[in-house]
């Protein structure tokens, strides 16, 4: 990275970029962070005294916090001015602020979890007499549903074709999961986009209010942005918000959820000023060149930034392993390696620290399942690992969940998948429990039901209480004796607790306020010590100084169902792109013979990036 003291031409001329609107192509490793921070700086030193503020907008919860902190510590007392989020957490924001005229009341329950927005079609299909049929068809329909409302396609626009068994047809399924989500009190992430979007339609008023607050907007990650968002976001700039959009067509890997640059070039417009960063700072020499390799097969090819003088050359190596198990002790014997003896000092540039600690290392594999082994090999030697999970399995205690899903039922009886997720813990904790069934269900009804088990008294507590002020206060205590539940995750909630206080007036505290900060914590991976497990997706935005990447074969690294389908096959060679640009100065690519599949162990071609990357003949 360069000094933040001293940007390189190319950065400091999109930093200083005075047009109304700017799109900056930013390769991997090349500052786009700096930049971004710099140019906010900039704006609010031009800006002393006035009150419009700056909107970042950034591809995950875990950037917007780490700008927002990068922002605060280098401008101080204007950082007040600096709103950073997702586009959904923006938009789920003004939402719960105004969004009543198009049915979203402030305590919304957000539909993350398949399950649950499965279960609104199940319900529908339910009531009009329609046979259930297997939750994969029900999966394809909502992902197929999705991908029209990313692109903005209404119900009565869908094609007119039957979903797999069913009789029904596309366009009345889509009407009907709308309506379904509207009647649960609910809203889903494509929601939070459209619904909004249809609020600046029915409500010119709050557009009108969101363009005299925000002066400029600022998206990280364009490259992956989709129709609807770009759309939302060109209703919000119009023409007197500025706008600076930083992109890289080569880390493009979200083509399967609608994200492509050209959402990024339509934001920014025809007019608008274009920058290219030109240095990769990140990565090490070698594996600089295999991407270059790689990026030689995207559709245009590309070509890659450049290593500044002095950049190291770092190191590549390759390993086959007979299986997936074998191969998990080639990368756990890689990593011991590293650990005991540092990296390479022919690796590095004379004088530049060789050690590593656990969380300079990253294993990455396209799929959570690939990670399988190697999280074993790691368990079984006792290293510690952080893996990045989904949002329930941050808490590792079913009491924990149960004491979640029992605080967002007391803030909103009407939140289904809480409800859900209660079930599926007290069946798990409680001996012949047989759930309240379905409908309109209560808290008093779950304490009938669970009056001789240790759960009473908290679910006694949450339904007795406000939940506002000494409510919620007396909740907190509650579990704070540790009789309810205690250890790690005991002290994960008090401190997430403690946290949503001090950002929070005493008066604006609510249990509603609570769960929309819990929200977003459950959205950002842990930061524990340890080694860090990741796929692709979640590898994005980050950097390690030692890389592997494995389950490099034909099949699952490329997936089997984009080999035969270019489109698909290129978003596939950006992921592989992505995860070795995630290094900085060792980078280790493994494969094993056979792999296992849900049908036995198969044998396994090597994968045909290793081909493209110069790694096999």
């Amino acid at each position: 990275m360069a000094s933040p003291l001293h940007l390189t031409p190319d950065q400091q001329a999109a930093v200083n970029s005075t047009a109304s609107k700017s799109l900056v192509l930013a390769p991997a490793g090349s500052g786009k962070t700096e930049v971004l921070i710099r140019r906010i700086e900039r704006l609010l030193d031009e800006s002393r005294g006035q009150s419009f503020r700056v909107l970042a907008v950034t591809f995950t919860v875990k950037a917007a916090g780490e700008l927002k902190a990068r922002v605060t510590q280098s401008i101080g007392e204007e950082a007040w001015r600096v709103d950073a989020d997702t586009i959904h957490g923006f938009a789920l924001d003004w939402l719960h602020r105004s969004g009543r005229a198009v049915g979203v009341a402030p305590d919304v329950v957000v539909y993350a979890d398949p399950r649950d927005r499965v279960d609104l079609l199940r319900r529908f299909l339910d009531s009009v007499g329609e046979p259930y049929p297997d939750q994969p068809v029900l999966l394809d329909a909502l992902r197929r549903i999705d991908s029209m409302r990313t692109a903005l396609v209404s119900p009565e626009d869908a094609p007119n074709e039957v979903v797999g068994p069913l009789s029904l047809r596309l366009p009345e399924l889509y009407g009907a999961y709308l309506t379904a989500m509207d009647d649960a009190g609910g809203i889903d992430f494509a929601g939070m986009l459209t619904k909004l979007l249809e609020l600046f339609e029915l409500d010119p008023s709050v557009l009108r209010r969101i363009r005299r607050t925000y002066g400029h907007v600022l998206v990280d990650e364009g490259q992956d942005l989709t129709q609807a968002q770009s759309s939302l976001l060109r209703e919000i700039v119009a023409d007197s918000v500025g706008l600076f959009v930083v992109a890289d067509d080569r880390q493009s890997i979200n083509g399967w959820a609608g994200g492509d640059i050209k959402w990024a070039r339509k934001l920014a417009g025809p007019g608008s000023a274009e920058f290219e960063l030109q240095n990769n700072f990140r990565c090490a020499t070698q594996i600089l060149s295999l991407a270059r390799k790689v990026a030689n097969h995207f559709t245009p090819p590309r070509t890659d930034a450049i290593t500044p003088p002095g950049t190291p050359p770092g190191s590549v190596c390759a390993a086959e392993a007979e299986d997936s198990a074998e191969e998990a002790q080639v990368v756990v014997s890689w990593i011991d390696d590293l650990l005991q003896s540092g990296i390479d000092s022919s690796s590095l540039v004379p004088g530049e620290w060789n050690q590593l600690a656990p969380e300079d290392i990253a294993v990455i594999a396209r799929t959570r399942y690939a990670l399988d082994d190697v999280q074993q090999e790691l368990e079984k030697r006792s290293y510690g690992l952080s893996l990045r999970v989904d949002a329930e399995s941050l808490l590792a205690t079913p009491e924990a969940r149960l004491f979640l899903a029992l605080l967002e039922v007391g803030v909103n009886e009407r939140n289904q998948p809480a409800w859900r997720r209660i079930d599926d813990e007290l069946f798990n904790l409680v001996d012949e429990y047989s759930g309240i069934g379905e409908g309109d269900r209560t808290l008093s009804q779950l304490c009938a039901t669970v009056s001789n088990t240790p759960i009473l008294p908290i679910a006694d507590l949450i339904g007795r209480s406000n939940l506002d002020g000494e409510g919620l206060d007396a909740v907190r205590s509650a579990i704070a004796t540790g009789e309810y539940f205690h250890g790690p995750d005991l002290d994960r909630l008090l401190a997430w607790w403690a946290e949503y206080r001090a950002s929070t007036h005493a008066q604006e505290r609510s249990g509603l306020g609570l769960l929309r900060f819990l929200l977003r914590v459950q959205q950002t991976r842990p930061d524990e010590p340890g080694i860090r497990l990741l796929t692709t997706h979640q590898s994005k935005g980050l950097e390690f100084r030692a890389v592997a990447v494995v389950g490099l074969t034909q099949g699952s690294f490329p997936d089997y169902r984009s080999i035969d389908n270019e489109s698909d096959l290129e978003n596939e060679r950006r992921a592989f792109y992505v995860s070795v640009t995630r290094a900085s100065r060792t980078l280790l690519l493994t494969w094993p013979q056979r792999r296992r599949t849900r049908y036995g162990e198969r044998h396994a071609e090597p994968s045909q990036f290793l081909k493209e990357a110069g790694i096999r003949a």
